[in-house]
């Protein structure tokens, strides 16, 4: 490949001797002319060479260059000239006509060669400067994006024609200054879009990149996605940054799977309308909250794209029930939200609840599969103390939850007691978790008594509160939270723990030596391989003899997982303590289960020990009980006995273990003390 086409305009024959010497053979191709006239009128992409070498003696010579300039730019045929020696005047005035180079001759052939080489080079590098600079510019032309470029050291900023269209702006009102720009992003957002642009010119981070509102020229906000990449100098400190702006409002603000408008859209018109109606007496809007019920159980069962097809489908059928004037958004996941912009009267919540219930739950068929969905539906009026969107979706998130717990398929408004029970409920669970650090929580034992000889066989340890401030809370007031948030697991050990300890300093007092203490254990503490570990430590650490601990186990528990149960049950047994299913006869209770169920004790539940006194089917099923009990070799003990005539009965029928008021309430460690020490005393008076 030649490095270039050199096109000579020399006269003398010695000269062109020389530049044909100087250029060797097969590198450059050399052509020799006397001929200006066609070279000068060449014109646009008529190109003659790669350069031109031309032999000057005369001012004249100096302005057919400047003719060659008129048509052909220095990087398009650079021109070097070779000229007398001396001939300052003549030099000065080629060169100011366009010439890029000169040599005086006698021609040397290296210099020649070194000055042809670097004009040559310093064309192409131009040309390929441009071409660049001409890709870029069809490049930022032909994008969706805008381009920016900020130079910090006069805080100048650049920004592409595309980049002020986005923001409804032309090239005479586009910013010129950063401060200009930052004037224009949202309030909440201007903030966290200068400690992101501070943290990358800082080096903190790679590059800029945060999603942000700007307002437009026609005064609403849309999203933006802003990106760019600092340029730094020797030191690496940040000198100039340029990026790009996308608008990115129709993804930020749309739900992909349904096309409707999202939770962003939600919260921007809940406010908008809640500061429209401020200065009206009495507002006349509201919210609607929905969720389709069972829905992880759907998703266990068809899986993830089956969910969404049916949410999409829920969506469709809304939106054909809706007026003109609601606004139906997705929340998220399984949620979403109606907004009654204009309400008739209080009714009209209820009123569209309505019409959407009976359109959503109408049989759905995708495929092979069909279900009927029922939905969970919350709503919330604006009042006056409303003051933000999130006041109010707070509200009717509070009413769904109330209709998500009385068992899906429910229409719940919101009422301020709701509210106050949230909070009550969120101030339990935060405290609860301070509970066991600060040693809040207590033991109490309630007696088991052995029927058939009225002595004290064991107690059952149940966990209680005692409140620094609000005293003693109840069990139902903070044990269904901790099963919801998991806390019951460390709890749980606690109680283990504990009751093994207190369990080992009475069998020391010598008082009974047959006693044992009953725990209860959480559903929650049997979905992990966790517990025979604690129970076997506790056991360890305090002494107590596996024998003399009972786990009282409920059917519904059991249920949760039966295999994974069954393993952790047997690890239990292995160990040697106690197993009792408790609640007995309220839930599976079956002969396969007892058959498979690796217990010793069954509880009775205390609505069969009630209903003994009301009429004969509720001796019958306690007996009934009694009798599997024995099929199973197992031992039974009745929970709830309170009176004289329920006890009588049960031992009528065999029962050998009860417990109850009529035996006590739940006893600190002291009275249970005082307890064992009065039997004791007893036998002993017998004895003698």
């Amino acid at each position: 490949m030649l490095d270039g086409h050199i096109l000579c305009l020399i006269d003398d024959d010695a000269e062109r001797a020389a530049v044909d010497n100087a250029f060797g053979v097969g590198r450059y191709e050399i052509d020799f002319t006397t001929t200006r006239a066609a070279i000068a009128s060449a014109k646009g992409s008529d190109v003659p060479a790669d350069l031109l070498l031309i032999r000057v003696q005369s001012p004249a010579d100096g302005d057919f260059i400047r003719d060659v300039r008129q048509h052909h730019a220095s990087d398009q045929l650079p021109i070097v000239f070779l000229v007398d020696s001396g001939a300052e005047a003549l030099i000065e005035h080629c060169i100011a006509c366009g010439g890029d180079d000169f040599l005086t001759v006698p021609i040397h052939g290296a210099e020649l060669l070194a000055r042809v080489r670097s004009q040559l080079s310093r064309a192409r590098a131009i040309a390929a400067s441009r071409l660049e600079r001409e890709r870029f510019a069809l490049a930022v032309a032909g994008s969706s994006d805008g381009i920016w470029d900020l130079t910090l050291d006069d805080d100048s900023l650049f920004m592409s024609a595309r980049c002020a269209e986005l923001l409804g702006r032309s090239g005479e009102d586009a910013f010129k200054r950063l401060e200009d720009w930052l004037t224009i992003i949202h309030p909440d957002d201007v903030d966290q879009f200068q400690v992101e642009l501070r943290n990358h010119l800082e080096g903190i981070t790679l590059s800029l990149q945060m999603e942000c509102r700007m307002l437009h020229k026609n005064q609403t906000y849309r999203w933006f996605l802003v990106r760019g990449t600092g340029q730094r100098n020797g030191t690496g400190k940040a000198v100039r940054i340029a990026g790009s702006l996308t608008d990115i409002s129709e993804r930020k603000l749309t739900d992909a799977m349904t096309g409707l408008p999202n939770r962003i859209v939600l919260y921007d018109r809940l406010n908008q309308t809640i500061v429209k109606n401020r200065r009206k007496a009495s507002a006349n809007f509201g919210i609607i909250l929905l969720q389709i019920d069972r829905y992880e159980t759907m998703r266990e069962a068809y899986g993830q794209v089956f969910c969404d097809a049916v949410q999409k489908v829920v969506a469709q059928r809304l939106v054909g029930t809706l007026r003109t004037t609601d606004t139906l958004t997705i929340m998220g996941e399984n949620t979403m939200c109606i907004l009654l912009d204009v309400m008739r009267d209080d009714t009209d919540l209820v009123r569209v609840s309505h019409r959407v219930r009976a359109a959503a739950e109408e049989p759905i068929t995708l495929g092979d599969e069909s279900v009927l969905l029922s939905l969970s539906i919350g709503m919330a009026q604006a009042q006056a103390h409303h003051q933000s969107a999130e006041d109010l979706i707070r509200d009717a998130t509070a009413a769904l939850n109330k209709a998500r717990a009385e068992g899906g398929g429910q229409e719940v408004v919101f009422d301020p007691d709701m509210q106050r029970r949230a909070r009550d409920r969120l101030r339990i669970e935060a405290e609860l978790h301070l509970a066991l650090k600060r040693e809040e929580l207590l033991l109490l034992y309630q007696p088991i008594i052995d029927l058939n000889s009225g002595r004290l066989a064991g107690f059952e340890a149940l966990v209680r509160w005692q409140h620094a401030q609000r005293g003693m809370i109840s069990p139902m007031d903070f044990i269904p939270i901790a099963e919801e948030t998991g806390l019951i697991v460390p709890i749980g050990t606690w109680v283990v723990q504990e009751a093994c300890r207190q369990g080992r300093a009475w069998l020391d007092q010598n008082l009974n030596p047959d006693l044992f203490i009953s725990v209860n254990v959480s559903s929650r503490q049997l979905d992990g391989p966790a517990l025979p570990e604690i129970v076997r430590q506790s056991l360890r650490q305090s002494g107590l003899s596996p024998a003399h601990l009972k786990l009282e186990i409920t059917e519904s528990a059991v249920m949760r997982d039966f295999e994974l149960t069954m393993k952790l049950l047997k690890r239990l047994k292995e160990i040697g303590v106690g197993l009792s299913l408790d609640d007995f006869g309220t839930g599976y209770s079956s002969l396969s289960l007892l058959r498979r169920l690796p217990v010793d004790t069954l509880k009775v539940d205390r609505s069969f020990v009630t209903a003994m006194t009301v009429d004969a089917s509720g001796v019958k099923m306690v007996e009934a009980i009694l009798q599997l009990a024995r099929l199973f070799d197992l031992k039974v003990v009745a929970e709830g006995i309170e009176h004289e005539e329920e006890e009588r009965l049960l031992k009528g029928l065999g029962c050998e273990f009860g417990q109850g008021w009529r035996y006590g309430k739940p006893l600190t460690v002291d009275a249970c003390f005082e307890l064992m020490t009065q039997q004791s005393a007893a036998t002993k008076r017998i004895a003698r």
